[in-house]
């Protein structure tokens, strides 16, 4: 592979990764009402995070190493608003614990590479980029309370249909009663009847009732 080749796999590990973290915030956020400025700080943090990661892109040695400081500030900030935000109940506690979680690895990653970039320009971030379960809320809530022999790995697509479902009953515990289309206007990225699906998984867990029928059908928690 040649250094040009190389250089571009690396920058592409390094906003895959950042952008992985900004969507699962995204997601979690989504959950706090419109009107709540913390809403809008997480957000645009998230936003910077994605940026920053672009400016990677063809830069030197020196400009690296200080986008990967801001890259840290970046994180830490976020995960005190995340605190802030689960303190005041905007937010679930797991889903908080979770994705904090995430960001502190990142950060001890991102220490690790720039130490071993001091000694070397060539070294590959795809290491500390690597696939981790972002978005995998329920899994890794479930790795903490199962014994290790029955811990099993989850397909990414079943890491965010449990994102999706938590953000789903969190937002109902949050409105009381809700409606689909209550929802679906919060909650960026899923149609009406992905939220449908959601909801009648909820409900046959025994989390959620409906009241009415059709478009007069109501959600609250049991």
């Amino acid at each position: 592979m040649n250094e040009i080749t190389q250089k571009n796999n690396d920058f592409l590990s390094i906003y895959g990764k950042s952008h992985r973290l900004a969507a699962a915030v995204f997601i979690v956020s989504n959950i706090i009402d419109q009107g709540e400025e913390l809403r809008t700080k997480i957000k645009n943090l998230s936003l910077e995070l994605v940026s920053m990661s672009v400016k990677l892109k063809d830069i030197n040695l020196l400009d690296t190493r200080k986008l990967i400081t801001n890259l840290e500030k970046n994180s830490l900030e976020l995960m005190s608003m995340l605190d802030i935000a689960c303190v005041s109940g905007l937010i679930s506690k797991m889903n908080s614990s979770v994705i904090k979680e995430e960001f502190r690895l990142f950060i001890s990653e991102l220490g690790k590479f720039s130490e071993g970039f001091e000694n070397s320009k060539e070294v590959s971030v795809r290491g500390v980029f690597a696939e981790s379960a972002v978005l995998n809320i329920e899994s890794n809530y479930e790795k903490i309370n199962t014994p290790k022999e029955k811990v099993s790995k989850n397909t990414n697509g079943h890491k965010r249909k449990d994102l999706r479902k938590n953000t789903v009953l969190d937002f109902i515990k949050g409105h009381n009663i809700v409606s689909i289309k209550d929802i679906t206007a919060n909650i960026s990225g899923c149609s009406e009847k992905t939220i449908q699906r959601e909801l009648l998984s909820l409900i046959k867990e025994s989390k959620i009732k409906k009241t009415g029928e059709r478009r007069w059908s109501k959600y609250s928690i049991l």
